[in-house]
């Protein structure tokens, strides 16, 4: 053999990105190049040439191949990559055996590139395209914000006379009142601090979405806040015979919070318990240190949530199936904003519950030093 016949045999053999491989008459595989190896992702050597093509070539004639009769034949192999891969092959027979020459199929290869292409520019348009929606959406929800903010600002003053008038004719010793319209004034003072509370949550929707929540942190005493918010909860448990127990195993260490946003926190969760909780029962408030965290958790022995509908307490104006047990209306906007206050101290909250088992809320506040 010529010295330039063994490089271009060393070449196809070691460096060539075509499949060649030597069979004998039985169809097995004695000899592989290392383009074929590599394809197949294993060592073809003593392999039946059956396992190297697909099982769904129709065109395969394997004597003709083991004839060396077979002359650039469009046929199916199957890769490492688990896919399929065409190539145009070729048989002819020599001393060692029947030689099996397999060449990329260009027109596929030349095709797909073209589908590649095509598709990129459609993915490109599309990415333009949903830029543009994007852009359209921030403007419409920073108009959204800004409606929604000067509505709750121009309706808080004049919901809030109401309120007080309501409050100085029911609490008043000139008014003569008969008991409907007692009830009737009772309505509006409730109705009232309704649509006062709803305000004044929308404003601090508004005011988080416009990337306002600005946190003024202060190191405090986690249990003092605790119990000042338990406090501030007594009446309205008092009122439906809710115990509220606070559970503290240990000294908690100090941190730094925005007391202020914290207290919602609390005030929220904790009102809530009590909304959602019958007569005669008990709501625990629990906290503990984890060494990276203070864990917080406000449990009750209420109604419960459904399954199907835990994740959608915390999403904006969701009403959920459960109503309070003595029919305490709910805006749908406190736990969202809870979520963001808690988010915004880089803690995490969340929600175990059983329906007729109770509720327990669960959220962490990083230990600052």
């Amino acid at each position: 053999m010529s010295e330039l016949n063994k490089q271009l045999l060393n070449y196809l053999d070691r460096h060539a990105s075509i499949i060649m491989l030597t069979i004998n008459a039985e169809g097995v595989i004695i000899h592989a190049n290392s383009f074929s190896n590599k394809l197949s992702g294993r060592r073809l050597e003593s392999t039946h040439i059956n396992d190297f093509f697909t099982g769904f070539n129709a065109n395969l004639d394997l004597e003709k191949l083991l004839n060396g009769n077979m002359e650039s034949l469009l046929l199916n192999i199957n890769t490492y990559r688990n896919l399929p891969e065409t190539f145009y092959f070729t048989s002819f027979k020599t001393t060692e055996g029947i030689v099996l020459i397999g060449e990329l199929n260009n027109d596929e290869v030349e095709d797909m590139r073209m589908t590649m292409i095509s598709l990129n520019n459609e993915l490109n348009n599309l990415t333009r395209e949903l830029q543009k929606k994007n852009i359209q959406l921030d403007q419409l929800n920073q108009l959204k914000n800004q409606f929604l903010g000067m509505a709750a600002h121009d309706l808080r003053n004049p919901i809030s006379s109401i309120l007080s008038f309501s409050e100085f004719v029911i609490e008043s010793n000139d008014y003569d009142l008969s008991d409907e319209l007692r009830r009737i004034m009772e309505m509006i003072k409730k109705s009232s601090e309704f649509m006062l509370n709803l305000l004044e949550e929308l404003l601090d929707v508004v005011k988080i979405e416009s990337g306002k929540l600005n946190l003024n942190y202060e190191r405090v005493d986690l249990e003092k806040i605790l119990r000042k918010n338990i406090e501030i909860n007594a009446l309205l448990a008092a009122n439906k015979k809710i115990k509220l127990v606070l559970d503290i195993p240990e000294t908690l260490p100090e941190t730094e919070i925005d007391v202020i946003k914290i207290d919602q926190v609390l005030n929220n969760l904790i009102s809530n318990a009590v909304k959602y909780s019958h007569n005669n029962t008990t709501v625990t408030i629990g906290a503990f240190s984890t060494g990276r965290d203070i864990l917080i958790s406000v449990q009750d022995q209420g109604l419960g949530i459904p399954g199907n509908e835990l994740d959608k307490i915390f999403v904006p104006f969701s009403k959920i199936s459960v109503k309070g047990t003595a029919g305490e209306k709910s805006t749908g906007l406190g736990l969202s904003i809870v979520k963001r206050i808690v988010t915004g101290h880089l803690g995490r909250i969340w929600v175990e519950s059983e329906v007729n088992e109770g509720s327990t809320f669960y959220f962490t506040l990083p230990h600052r030093k």
